[in-house]
């Protein structure tokens, strides 16, 4: 979805296709997924169980990109849809239900937090200890 972003001018603010708000951390979940892979070289059973997840999330979304999108800082591409606090609550969900051990879940968190704001799955982290 496109919102006019009266703030800065004639720049255009997008939507994340999750949660509605405007993507303000333009990382696209691609690129946020070659991060993760990275950092999954570590534990390579969790790699291997969460991994086609991500690709299936990453598939899905994908059929819904269009020409439109907010530019990735990365990848300088119109590819994120999705903001990086829907993408990395996703993900940390996925490693809840994997039964992920604390310290994973701790140094996920060191690593992909896009909960800026703690009023999201922060909490939830919190309160199995990990942060």
């Amino acid at each position: 979805m496109i919102i006019p972003n009266n703030n800065q001018g004639d720049e255009t603010q997008f939507l994340c296709d999750v949660c509605s708000e405007p993507v303000t951390n333009p990382i696209c979940p691609f690129c946020l997924t070659e991060e993760i892979e990275a950092w999954l070289t570590f534990y390579p059973g969790l790699r291997k169980a969460l991994l086609p997840k991500i690709h299936k999330y990453l598939d899905k979304i994908s059929n819904k990109i269009t020409a439109y999108g907010t530019i990735c800082i990365k990848c300088k591409d119109n590819s994120a849809h999705v903001c990086p606090y829907c993408f990395t609550a996703f993900v940390f969900y996925e490693l809840k239900k994997l039964h992920a051990e604390k310290f994973i879940l701790k140094e996920y968190f060191e690593f992909f937090n896009f909960d800026l704001h703690h009023t999201g799955y922060t909490k939830e982290a919190e309160e199995l200890g990990v942060i």
